[in-house]
Protein backbone atom coordinates (compact mmCIF):
# COMPACT_ATOMS: atom_id res chain seq x y z
CA UNK A 1 0.00 0.00 0.00
CA UNK A 2 1.48 3.58 -0.95
CA UNK A 3 1.88 6.25 2.08
CA UNK A 4 3.02 9.09 2.57
CA UNK A 5 6.37 9.62 3.24
CA UNK A 6 7.78 9.33 7.08
CA UNK A 7 8.51 12.37 8.60
CA UNK A 8 10.65 11.46 11.53
CA UNK A 9 11.21 15.26 12.18
CA UNK A 10 13.45 15.43 8.58
CA UNK A 11 10.85 18.14 7.49
CA UNK A 12 11.99 20.84 10.42
CA UNK A 13 13.96 22.55 8.00
CA UNK A 14 11.70 22.80 5.02
CA UNK A 15 9.43 25.51 3.73
CA UNK A 16 5.58 24.84 4.27
CA UNK A 17 5.55 24.80 0.70
CA UNK A 18 8.10 21.53 0.56
CA UNK A 19 6.39 20.02 3.46
CA UNK A 20 3.38 19.75 1.29
CA UNK A 21 4.68 18.60 -1.60
CA UNK A 22 6.16 15.76 0.62
CA UNK A 23 2.98 14.75 1.35
CA UNK A 24 2.19 13.75 -1.63
CA UNK A 25 5.14 11.51 -2.32
CA UNK A 26 5.32 7.69 -2.04
CA UNK A 27 7.05 6.25 1.32
CA UNK A 28 10.35 6.53 1.07
CA UNK A 29 12.51 3.76 3.42
CA UNK A 30 15.36 5.08 6.02
CA UNK A 31 17.99 3.69 4.03
CA UNK A 32 16.95 6.18 1.13
CA UNK A 33 16.12 9.31 3.40
CA UNK A 34 19.30 8.81 4.88
CA UNK A 35 21.44 9.35 1.67
CA UNK A 36 20.39 13.31 2.38
CA UNK A 37 21.74 15.56 4.28
CA UNK A 38 18.55 17.65 5.80
CA UNK A 39 20.35 20.38 7.12
CA UNK A 40 21.66 21.54 3.63
CA UNK A 41 18.96 23.24 1.63
CA UNK A 42 20.59 22.48 -1.74
CA UNK A 43 21.07 18.78 -0.98
CA UNK A 44 20.50 17.20 -4.23
CA UNK A 45 18.89 14.04 -3.33
CA UNK A 46 16.31 15.97 -1.14
CA UNK A 47 15.72 18.53 -3.68
CA UNK A 48 15.16 15.98 -6.07
CA UNK A 49 12.74 14.17 -3.66
CA UNK A 50 10.81 17.38 -3.38
CA UNK A 51 10.70 18.32 -7.08
CA UNK A 52 9.84 14.82 -7.97
CA UNK A 53 7.12 14.27 -5.28
CA UNK A 54 3.69 13.86 -6.80
CA UNK A 55 5.14 13.34 -10.55
CA UNK A 56 6.48 10.20 -10.18
CA UNK A 57 5.83 8.27 -13.73
CA UNK A 58 3.59 10.86 -15.06
CA UNK A 59 4.36 10.44 -18.43
CA UNK A 60 3.22 6.71 -18.49
CA UNK A 61 -0.23 7.54 -16.34
CA UNK A 62 -0.82 10.30 -18.99
CA UNK A 63 -1.03 7.84 -21.66
CA UNK A 64 -3.87 6.74 -23.49
CA UNK A 65 -3.95 2.97 -22.59
CA UNK A 66 -5.73 0.84 -25.53
CA UNK A 67 -8.62 -1.39 -24.74
CA UNK A 68 -6.56 -3.99 -24.39
CA UNK A 69 -4.89 -3.21 -21.32
CA UNK A 70 -1.47 -1.83 -23.27
CA UNK A 71 0.11 0.71 -25.59
CA UNK A 72 1.24 -1.01 -28.88
CA UNK A 73 3.76 2.17 -29.14
CA UNK A 74 6.25 0.72 -31.54
CA UNK A 75 5.85 -1.92 -34.08
CA UNK A 76 7.94 -4.17 -32.34
CA UNK A 77 7.42 -3.07 -29.02
CA UNK A 78 4.30 -2.78 -26.08
CA UNK A 79 3.90 -0.94 -23.03
CA UNK A 80 2.14 -2.75 -20.55
CA UNK A 81 1.35 -1.58 -16.78
CA UNK A 82 1.71 -4.32 -14.61
CA UNK A 83 -1.59 -3.52 -12.97
CA UNK A 84 -3.54 -4.43 -16.32
CA UNK A 85 -1.01 -7.67 -17.52
CA UNK A 86 -4.01 -10.43 -17.95
CA UNK A 87 -5.69 -7.99 -20.75
CA UNK A 88 -2.57 -6.81 -22.26
CA UNK A 89 -0.75 -10.45 -22.37
CA UNK A 90 -3.95 -11.82 -24.26
CA UNK A 91 -2.96 -8.92 -26.38
CA UNK A 92 0.53 -9.39 -27.19
CA UNK A 93 0.10 -13.33 -28.05
CA UNK A 94 -1.66 -12.32 -30.95
CA UNK A 95 0.18 -9.86 -32.49
CA UNK A 96 3.34 -11.67 -33.74
CA UNK A 97 5.25 -8.57 -34.82
CA UNK A 98 5.46 -7.56 -31.12
CA UNK A 99 8.93 -8.93 -30.00
CA UNK A 100 9.66 -6.84 -27.32
CA UNK A 101 7.50 -5.81 -23.87
CA UNK A 102 8.22 -3.49 -21.06
CA UNK A 103 6.54 -3.69 -18.20
CA UNK A 104 5.65 -0.32 -17.09
CA UNK A 105 5.49 0.85 -13.10
CA UNK A 106 7.77 -0.18 -10.68
CA UNK A 107 8.10 -3.75 -11.47
CA UNK A 108 10.10 -4.54 -8.72
CA UNK A 109 7.71 -3.45 -6.03
CA UNK A 110 5.09 -5.95 -7.00
CA UNK A 111 4.69 -9.23 -4.84
CA UNK A 112 6.89 -12.15 -6.04
CA UNK A 113 4.43 -14.22 -6.98
CA UNK A 114 2.29 -11.54 -9.36
CA UNK A 115 6.16 -10.51 -10.86
CA UNK A 116 6.25 -14.73 -11.66
CA UNK A 117 3.25 -14.99 -13.07
CA UNK A 118 3.81 -11.93 -15.68
CA UNK A 119 7.07 -13.42 -16.27
CA UNK A 120 6.35 -16.48 -16.95
CA UNK A 121 3.48 -15.61 -19.11
CA UNK A 122 5.04 -13.42 -21.21
CA UNK A 123 8.14 -16.38 -22.09
CA UNK A 124 5.27 -18.76 -22.66
CA UNK A 125 4.72 -16.00 -25.99
CA UNK A 126 7.43 -17.72 -28.49
CA UNK A 127 7.58 -13.84 -30.42
CA UNK A 128 8.87 -12.48 -27.36
CA UNK A 129 12.17 -11.66 -27.20
CA UNK A 130 13.21 -8.99 -24.75
CA UNK A 131 11.44 -7.77 -21.54
CA UNK A 132 11.86 -5.03 -19.64
CA UNK A 133 11.00 -3.84 -15.97
CA UNK A 134 11.52 -0.50 -15.19
CA UNK A 135 12.34 0.17 -11.45
CA UNK A 136 13.96 2.30 -9.13
CA UNK A 137 14.46 -0.13 -6.68
CA UNK A 138 18.06 -0.45 -7.12
CA UNK A 139 18.65 2.94 -5.59
CA UNK A 140 15.65 3.15 -3.20
CA UNK A 141 16.16 -0.53 -1.93
CA UNK A 142 19.08 -1.97 -3.28
CA UNK A 143 18.77 -4.29 -0.34
CA UNK A 144 15.47 -5.74 -2.01
CA UNK A 145 16.93 -7.03 -4.84
CA UNK A 146 20.62 -8.37 -3.41
CA UNK A 147 19.17 -10.34 -0.46
CA UNK A 148 15.94 -12.30 -2.23
CA UNK A 149 17.82 -14.91 -3.49
CA UNK A 150 13.54 -16.01 -4.91
CA UNK A 151 13.68 -13.12 -6.79
CA UNK A 152 16.81 -13.44 -8.29
CA UNK A 153 16.43 -17.07 -9.22
CA UNK A 154 13.30 -16.07 -11.25
CA UNK A 155 15.02 -13.59 -13.32
CA UNK A 156 18.15 -15.91 -13.73
CA UNK A 157 15.31 -18.52 -15.06
CA UNK A 158 13.94 -16.24 -17.42
CA UNK A 159 17.06 -13.95 -18.16
CA UNK A 160 18.45 -16.52 -20.91
CA UNK A 161 21.40 -16.69 -23.37
CA UNK A 162 18.35 -16.56 -26.19
CA UNK A 163 16.24 -13.98 -24.76
CA UNK A 164 17.99 -11.75 -22.17
CA UNK A 165 15.53 -9.64 -19.14
CA UNK A 166 17.12 -6.08 -19.54
CA UNK A 167 15.86 -3.48 -16.15
CA UNK A 168 15.84 0.17 -16.38
CA UNK A 169 16.64 2.04 -13.34
CA UNK A 170 16.66 5.73 -13.13
CA UNK A 171 19.64 7.29 -11.08
CA UNK A 172 19.86 10.89 -10.98
CA UNK A 173 23.03 11.52 -9.08
CA UNK A 174 26.77 9.97 -8.24
CA UNK A 175 25.83 9.59 -4.60
CA UNK A 176 22.86 7.28 -5.00
CA UNK A 177 25.67 4.82 -6.62
CA UNK A 178 25.85 3.48 -2.86
CA UNK A 179 28.51 0.54 -1.96
CA UNK A 180 24.85 -1.10 -1.58
CA UNK A 181 23.63 -0.13 -4.69
CA UNK A 182 27.03 -1.68 -7.04
CA UNK A 183 25.94 -5.19 -4.75
CA UNK A 184 22.44 -5.20 -6.41
CA UNK A 185 23.86 -4.45 -9.80
CA UNK A 186 26.02 -7.03 -9.20
CA UNK A 187 23.30 -9.69 -7.96
CA UNK A 188 21.35 -8.68 -11.27
CA UNK A 189 24.42 -9.17 -13.82
CA UNK A 190 24.63 -12.06 -12.31
CA UNK A 191 21.05 -13.15 -12.79
CA UNK A 192 22.03 -12.29 -16.17
CA UNK A 193 19.98 -8.74 -16.24
CA UNK A 194 21.16 -6.06 -18.67
CA UNK A 195 20.86 -2.99 -16.91
CA UNK A 196 19.97 0.34 -18.45
CA UNK A 197 19.94 3.71 -16.82
CA UNK A 198 18.02 6.59 -17.49
CA UNK A 199 18.68 10.43 -16.04
CA UNK A 200 15.67 13.14 -16.07
CA UNK A 201 17.83 16.51 -16.04
CA UNK A 202 16.67 18.48 -13.10
CA UNK A 203 17.75 21.93 -12.13
CA UNK A 204 19.39 21.71 -8.67
CA UNK A 205 19.81 18.09 -9.13
CA UNK A 206 22.09 17.28 -11.69
CA UNK A 207 22.16 20.22 -14.25
CA UNK A 208 26.04 20.46 -14.22
CA UNK A 209 28.22 18.68 -17.02
CA UNK A 210 30.95 18.32 -14.89
CA UNK A 211 27.93 16.21 -12.20
CA UNK A 212 26.78 14.18 -15.09
CA UNK A 213 30.33 13.11 -16.62
CA UNK A 214 31.16 11.60 -13.05
CA UNK A 215 27.53 9.83 -12.89
CA UNK A 216 28.35 8.82 -16.93
CA UNK A 217 31.76 7.29 -15.87
CA UNK A 218 30.44 5.67 -12.26
CA UNK A 219 28.13 3.79 -14.09
CA UNK A 220 30.06 2.36 -16.56
CA UNK A 221 32.44 1.39 -14.12
CA UNK A 222 29.24 -0.28 -12.18
CA UNK A 223 28.14 -1.95 -15.39
CA UNK A 224 25.20 -0.13 -15.84
CA UNK A 225 24.83 1.20 -18.85
CA UNK A 226 24.20 4.87 -19.48
CA UNK A 227 21.12 5.21 -22.08
CA UNK A 228 19.67 8.13 -22.21
CA UNK A 229 19.54 11.88 -20.63
CA UNK A 230 15.55 12.33 -20.28
CA UNK A 231 13.97 16.00 -21.29
CA UNK A 232 11.29 16.15 -18.21
CA UNK A 233 7.92 17.53 -19.48
CA UNK A 234 7.59 21.45 -17.65
CA UNK A 235 5.99 21.07 -14.16
CA UNK A 236 3.97 23.62 -13.75
CA UNK A 237 3.16 22.71 -10.29
CA UNK A 238 6.81 23.45 -9.43
CA UNK A 239 8.11 25.80 -12.30
CA UNK A 240 11.32 26.43 -10.54
CA UNK A 241 12.69 23.09 -11.27
CA UNK A 242 12.26 23.76 -15.43
CA UNK A 243 15.09 24.13 -17.14
CA UNK A 244 15.52 25.28 -21.47
CA UNK A 245 16.03 22.86 -24.05
CA UNK A 246 19.42 24.78 -24.74
CA UNK A 247 20.37 24.49 -21.70
CA UNK A 248 19.84 20.98 -21.30
CA UNK A 249 21.55 20.36 -24.52
CA UNK A 250 24.32 22.61 -23.42
CA UNK A 251 25.04 20.71 -20.19
CA UNK A 252 25.02 17.14 -22.10
CA UNK A 253 26.99 17.98 -24.80
CA UNK A 254 29.38 19.24 -22.40
CA UNK A 255 28.90 15.80 -20.39
CA UNK A 256 29.68 13.45 -22.72
CA UNK A 257 33.12 15.26 -23.75
CA UNK A 258 34.31 14.24 -20.24
CA UNK A 259 33.91 10.96 -21.01
CA UNK A 260 34.86 7.94 -23.12
CA UNK A 261 33.15 4.62 -24.92
CA UNK A 262 29.56 4.32 -23.48
CA UNK A 263 29.04 7.88 -21.89
CA UNK A 264 29.55 8.99 -26.25
CA UNK A 265 26.26 7.49 -27.26
CA UNK A 266 23.93 8.33 -24.73
CA UNK A 267 20.59 10.21 -26.14
CA UNK A 268 19.09 13.25 -24.83
CA UNK A 269 15.38 12.16 -25.06
CA UNK A 270 12.06 13.88 -24.54
CA UNK A 271 8.80 11.24 -23.72
CA UNK A 272 5.90 12.66 -25.51
CA UNK A 273 3.17 10.98 -26.08
CA UNK A 274 3.12 9.45 -29.47
CA UNK A 275 6.80 8.14 -28.78
CA UNK A 276 10.06 9.57 -28.13
CA UNK A 277 11.78 11.87 -29.49
CA UNK A 278 15.41 12.90 -29.67
CA UNK A 279 16.92 16.64 -29.47
CA UNK A 280 20.23 16.00 -31.63
CA UNK A 281 21.49 20.12 -31.72
CA UNK A 282 20.28 23.45 -30.33
CA UNK A 283 22.34 26.02 -32.67
CA UNK A 284 21.04 29.39 -33.86
CA UNK A 285 18.19 29.29 -32.92
CA UNK A 286 16.93 26.27 -34.27
CA UNK A 287 16.11 22.60 -32.92
CA UNK A 288 17.29 19.56 -34.67
CA UNK A 289 14.94 16.63 -33.23
CA UNK A 290 14.55 13.05 -34.60
CA UNK A 291 11.54 11.17 -34.12
CA UNK A 292 11.48 7.59 -33.19
CA UNK A 293 7.22 6.66 -33.84
CA UNK A 294 6.02 3.38 -33.59
CA UNK A 295 3.99 3.93 -36.87
CA UNK A 296 6.38 2.42 -39.95
CA UNK A 297 6.19 5.61 -41.96
CA UNK A 298 7.59 8.07 -39.34
CA UNK A 299 10.91 6.15 -38.73
CA UNK A 300 13.69 8.73 -38.82
CA UNK A 301 11.45 11.45 -39.10
CA UNK A 302 14.23 14.38 -38.56
CA UNK A 303 13.28 17.92 -38.03
CA UNK A 304 14.25 21.19 -38.13
CA UNK A 305 12.32 23.85 -35.31
CA UNK A 306 12.55 26.99 -34.59
CA UNK A 307 13.75 27.28 -30.89
CA UNK A 308 12.85 30.21 -28.49
CA UNK A 309 15.48 30.52 -25.94
CA UNK A 310 12.88 29.97 -23.46
CA UNK A 311 11.40 27.07 -25.30
CA UNK A 312 11.13 23.78 -22.35
CA UNK A 313 9.31 21.74 -24.49
CA UNK A 314 8.43 20.23 -27.79
CA UNK A 315 5.23 22.28 -27.77
CA UNK A 316 7.17 25.34 -27.39
CA UNK A 317 9.16 25.01 -30.86
CA UNK A 318 8.08 26.27 -34.30
CA UNK A 319 7.24 23.76 -37.16
CA UNK A 320 7.56 24.81 -40.52
CA UNK A 321 6.68 22.60 -43.76
CA UNK A 322 9.97 23.17 -45.72
CA UNK A 323 11.91 21.98 -42.72
CA UNK A 324 10.45 18.36 -42.34
CA UNK A 325 13.20 15.79 -43.75
CA UNK A 326 13.47 11.87 -43.73
CA UNK A 327 17.39 10.57 -43.07
CA UNK A 328 18.06 6.88 -43.15
CA UNK A 329 18.22 5.56 -39.16
CA UNK A 330 21.59 6.17 -37.74
CA UNK A 331 22.52 8.79 -40.44
CA UNK A 332 22.43 12.03 -38.16
CA UNK A 333 23.65 10.15 -34.79
CA UNK A 334 26.91 11.68 -33.97
CA UNK A 335 26.69 14.65 -36.62
CA UNK A 336 26.88 18.32 -36.26
CA UNK A 337 23.49 19.01 -37.70
CA UNK A 338 24.95 22.12 -39.90
CA UNK A 339 26.80 19.70 -41.84
CA UNK A 340 23.97 17.16 -42.56
CA UNK A 341 22.54 18.16 -46.00
CA UNK A 342 18.54 18.63 -45.65
CA UNK A 343 16.10 17.06 -47.74
CA UNK A 344 12.87 18.31 -48.00
CA UNK A 345 9.96 15.40 -47.40
CA UNK A 346 8.48 14.01 -50.08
Amino acid sequence: MVQPMADNGRTAGLSEAERERLKKHFRVNDYYLNLIDWDDPKDPIRKNLIASAGESYRGIHDLNWEPAGCRHIYQSMVLLPVSQAVEGIAYIAEHAEVRKVVLTGDSLMLGLPKLRKIIEELRKIDHIGTIRLDSRIPVHNPMRIYEDHELLELLSQYSTPDKRIYLMTTINHPREITAEAKKAFNALHQAGVVVLNQTPIVKGVNNDPLLLGKLIDQLSQAGVSPYSFIINRPNSSYPESNLSLQTQFSIVQQAKELTAELGKRVRLLMAHDFGKVELLDVEGGKAYVKYHHYQEEGKGRFIMLDCPPEASWLEDLSEHDDHMVYLPSGQVNGASMKDVPASKEK
